[in-house]
């Protein structure tokens, strides 16, 4: 993707203080994606943004406890404050904190005109569940502008080539490249 290619969309990183999910905001970022960073409260997050505002980019640290759906749902509104749309979501959350996610971030896509929501499966363990959970979503959101796809970020071996396939799937390719993608239809 090249630099500036997601220049005025948002994007919601769930999960963003490190590893992947720090490694895919700092790719949307580089491609010129306002990015909020929602993970727990702490200095990972809070130096996550500073980064990525000091390299000339647009971000803002949003705690958020995704077990609560309240929490989920301000982060949403939140997102609308700061940046006016929602237009990816990347969710790297157990399987029973991403209904709640999607819940609130399909609507706020729907309204910017569509969008892409990326699962990812936080282990190995519960890939089935969250890749099950994003086909029944896929399906039943089919046809409304908003895209929903699985990663299985286990069969990554870094968290980088895991966010080049996250941004693949962003720039509207189809299918990733091998290495664990549950593509699924979308409208």
């Amino acid at each position: 993707m090249t630099r500036g290619a997601w220049r005025g969309r948002t994007a919601i990183v769930v999960g963003a203080a490190i590893g992947v999910g720090a490694a895919v905001a700092d790719a949307l970022s580089q491609a010129g994606a306002g990015v909020v960073l929602a993970a727990r409260p702490g200095p990972a997050l809070t130096a996550l943004a500073a980064g990525i505002v000091s390299a000339g980019g647009q971000a803002v640290a949003a705690p958020v406890d995704v077990t609560d759906p309240a929490s989920v749902r301000r982060l949403v509104e939140q997102t609308l404050g700061a940046f006016g749309r929602l237009d990816l979501a990347v969710n790297q959350v157990r399987p029973h904190e991403l209904s709640a996610a999607m819940r609130y971030q399909v609507p706020a896509m729907r309204r910017a005109g569509g969008g892409q929501i990326v699962n990812l499966a936080p282990d190995a363990g519960l890939q089935s569940a969250v890749s099950e959970l994003t086909r029944a979503a896929a399906l039943e959101h089919a046809g409304s502008g908003v895209r929903i796809d699985f990663v299985a970020a286990a069969s990554y071996d870094s968290a980088e080539r895991l966010a080049e396939a996250v941004m693949w799937l962003c720039s509207g390719g189809s299918p990733l490249p091998p290495g664990g993608t549950g593509h699924l239809p979308h409208g």
